[in-house]
């Protein structure tokens, strides 16, 4: 869909502090960064019609796996496809523990869910919250995985149609991240590394977080790719879908 004015794009990952925010500001083009204690502190910062892009499951299966999920490690091939974990089915939002939530999603899965997946469940529930609660949230706020827009960035970029093969941790990843980035972003990108706090966020959380900034701007144009194309919702009408 076509934005036919500039509204502000908010690019956000998960991190220690709670979420990492990246906002580019409509009239300026400046960008700005904060921590948010919670996905409510997110909304607030950027009201509507600010258009948000986020690192999180939104919509979330009670019958079984997601087509986004599959789709996205199909396109990302190995071993970056094993950064798409299983998204927990509805059932799971709540549990008191891992045990808990894993028999949840066995029971309609026939699968535990792994440990990464448990350790965001908290993040994916106050996401699910917000976006139940506010009809204009959930028109405004998108799923991104940061990895399906670093391999698209390399795609326009003259590389591989597939994920980095190089780990988002390590060293040689980090710096390749970071040059498809620098072309958009440039020095707003340096700065927010260097002065990120590392008690609250990792390095790869804020090359996350700008990396889901730029599919915010592909969002907005009406040039992202979504995931899978045909936008199945879920039980509580939100879109089971990943866009870059």
């Amino acid at each position: 869909m076509k934005r036919q004015k500039a509204t502000d794009l908010l690019g956000v990952d998960g991190c220690k502090g709670g979420w990492y925010a990246v906002k580019q500001h409509a009239k300026t083009g400046a960008i700005e960064t904060r921590i948010c204690e919670s996905f409510d502190d997110v909304l607030a910062w950027a009201p509507a019609p600010a258009i948000i892009a986020v690192d999180m499951p939104i919509g979330l299966s009670s019958t079984g796996d997601r087509a986004a999920d599959s789709e996205a490690r199909k396109k990302l091939k190995w071993p970056r496809s094993a950064s798409v974990f299983q998204t927990p089915v509805r059932q799971t939002l709540g549990s008191k523990d891992y045990a808990e939530a894993c028999a949840h999603n066995r029971d309609i899965t026939g699968k535990a869910i792994s440990q990464q997946a448990y350790n965001i469940l908290r993040k994916i529930a106050e996401v699910d919250q917000a976006l139940r609660e506010s009809a204009t949230d959930a028109a405004r706020v998108f799923e991104v995985h940061p990895e399906l827009a670093f391999m698209q960035l390399r795609i326009e970029q003259g590389g591989e149609a597939a994920g980095l093969k190089e780990g988002k941790t390590s060293e040689a990843g980090h710096a390749k991240r970071q040059a498809l980035l620098v072309p958009f972003f440039g020095a707003a990108l340096q700065t927010a590394l260097d002065e990120r706090i590392a008690k609250h966020v990792k390095k790869d959380d804020i090359l996350d977080a700008f990396a889901v900034l730029w599919s915010a701007r592909r969002i907005a144009a009406g040039s992202a790719e979504t995931l899978p194309e045909n936008e199945p919702r879920d039980s509580a009408n939100l879109p089971m879908v990943i866009r870059y």
